[in-house]
Parts: structure tokens; sequence; C-alpha cells
């Protein structure tokens, strides 16, 4: 089994990419590997970093684009699973590991923790919620559902929304659901700018595999006491 790790970024927060190298990438062995998808600027400055900037540039509302380029260009590599996250984002690497080895990587697989969003129906009211996975704190996809998304192309190059729901419309479009794990964690995003300790106990108290909204000394102080 092997594991390619694909981390958000850009030129704007360098910082949270230089924290991830010399934190929890330090712990990616062979046969895993990693790549940040970034931006032109990276791309020339770092290692085993893909300038997957959108044609009009670097937006967050251009971060389907981006991502769409980063799945398109993975399928060029050898990997059994692909595990997205964002650049502030702690991962227990070698937990991750272990989960995965509990899973199939030849079926069609969507693994995060779920993010529920209602829907408005045209009375107003709110219905069937939409489960998609949480892009920050990390997402898994085997082979079969990359090469899902890359099918769904006008709905990542065309989307509105953010990332990783536009990743979860087109994959249940294609009739592929979300596996659920707790595992991959993300705090309120308040509370974690107020204290980020509870960045911390995610992962040395809670046992979790990921982390979100962590600032480049918090991983640091991660990463010692792991």
């Amino acid at each position: 089994m092997k594991i390619l790790a694909a981390i958000l970024t850009c030129s704007s927060t360098q910082e949270r990419a230089d924290a991830c190298t010399a934190t929890w990438i330090q712990d990616i062995k062979s046969p895993h590997d990693y790549i940040f998808y970034g931006d032109k600027i990276q791309s020339r400055s770092m290692d085993k970093t893909w300038n997957c900037s959108p044609d009009q540039g670097e937006q967050r509302s251009r971060l389907p684009k981006k991502t769409y380029k980063m799945l398109v260009k993975s399928l060029d590599y050898e990997w059994d699973f692909l595990f997205k996250c964002d650049d502030d984002t702690f991962v227990a690497f070698d937990k991750l590991v272990n989960l995965l080895k509990g899973y199939d990587s030849s079926e069609v697989l969507y693994i995060g923790s779920r993010i529920n969003n209602p829907v408005a129906n045209r009375t107003g009211l709110m219905r069937n919620l939409h489960i998609y996975a949480q892009g920050g704190a990390g997402y898994i996809l085997s082979r079969s559902a990359v090469q899902e998304c890359v099918n769904a192309s006008e709905i990542f190059l065309t989307s509105p929304i953010s990332e990783d729901r536009t990743l979860g419309t087109a994959l249940k479009l294609r009739g592929i659901d979300l596996t659920l794990t707790d595992l991959l964690s993300t705090p309120n995003p308040i509370v974690a700018k107020e204290n980020q300790s509870v960045c911390v106990n995610a992962i040395i108290e809670n046992n979790k595999i990921t982390t979100h909204y962590v600032t480049p000394q918090t991983m640091k102080k991660i990463y010692n006491k792991l």
C-alpha cells in the first residue's frame, strides 16, 4: 500500500508549508510520499511541489479548479490512496497508515469527517442534508474515486462553492457516498484561533489522525510532544 499526501498551499501561506515540511512530513517514509500543490513561485523554490494555480490566478473561489489540476496530475504517479489536506493541518502520518490498512484500495473510496450542509427548498425549509468531507482536515480517495472526479471536470471548473463541497458534490452525483471517520478532525475555527490547545489535544489526548487550523508554532509543539 502506498499513500500520496497532497497538501494544499500557496505563497501567501509559505510559513505553514515550511512548518509541515519541518514536522509531520518528516514521518512520511517509503513507499509513501507527499507533494504540495501550490503556485508557480513555490514550484520553483520547494521540493515536491506542483504548480496547480488556476489560469486566472490564485483565489479562494478558484480552489475547485486548483484541486482539479492536482487530481489530474496525481494519476500520473503510482499510489493506492490519495490523502488531501491543507497546509494548516497537522497529520499523525503513522496513524493514517494504520487506518488505511483496513480498507481495500481497489474499491471506489471517499473517506473523511463529515460536514452537513442543509439545502433550502422553495418554501424556505431545510431538507436533504448534503454530506461531504471537511477538506482542511483531510479526505482520502482511492484511485478509482479520483478518476471519477476527473471525469466530472465540468463540476470542478464551473463550481462557485468550496473545494471540499465541490468534490463531495461531484462524487455524490456519480453515486459515491462518503465513508465516515471521526479521526480526521477539525475544531471550531473561532475556538482554535483563541486557544490552540484544542488542536494539540486532538492529536495528543484524543488520538485523532489530523487536526486543522494549526499555527506553525503549534505544529512544531505537537510534533515535539509526539
